[in-house]
């Protein structure tokens, strides 16, 4: 029985590509499922103490991008959006082949941020942020998404410098 072996120079490989996709829509999913509970838990109260004081959930409505940078320029932070899933996914397709585990779930972290503030930037015309770091003040107001894109773009970059 022939047995597929895979050629070390090739660029494209189909299962690292299926990896990504499936870890995107997984990610995506369960950041859309805490946003889901957190909303709902804010039915019951406008404000949550978790770990001591150490995070604060509470509601906040960003029309801009990271630190509220480009508010109220939507079209502009949805371009930019769709421009930088594009171009991870091209390149999670096309350097497949070469790209370690953790470079392929960094790029699958990214893409679920960016993806999962995308749709509801498109949808409500502005992300639901909602962890306020207690113990960072001077850190802006997060959500879920927010938090990926920071681990996956941190994760990438090690993973580019450290060649794993």
């Amino acid at each position: 029985m022939h047995k597929k072996q895979k050629n070390n120079n090739s660029l494209i490989d189909s299962g690292v590509i299926i990896r990504y996709f499936v870890l995107w829509f997984i990610l995506g999913l369960v950041a859309f499922g805490i946003k889901k509970v957190v909303l709902r838990a804010f039915e019951a109260s406008p404000t949550h103490e978790v770990g001591n004081g150490i995070l604060r959930l509470a509601e906040v409505h960003n029309t801009g991008a990271a630190f509220n940078l480009f508010s109220g320029q939507p079209e502009m932070i949805v371009t930019v959006s769709i421009i930088a899933l594009i171009v991870i996914t091209f390149f999670a397709v096309i350097w497949s082949g070469k790209l370690s585990s953790s470079s392929v779930s960094a790029m699958a972290l990214l893409s679920a941020g960016i993806s999962m503030n995308l749709f509801e930037r498109i949808n409500l015309g502005y992300v639901i942020d909602y962890i306020h770091c207690e113990f960072a003040p001077g850190l802006p107001v997060c959500n879920v998404p927010d938090v990926m894109i920071f681990i996956g773009a941190v994760c990438l970059v090690l993973s580019v410098f450290t060649k794993r």
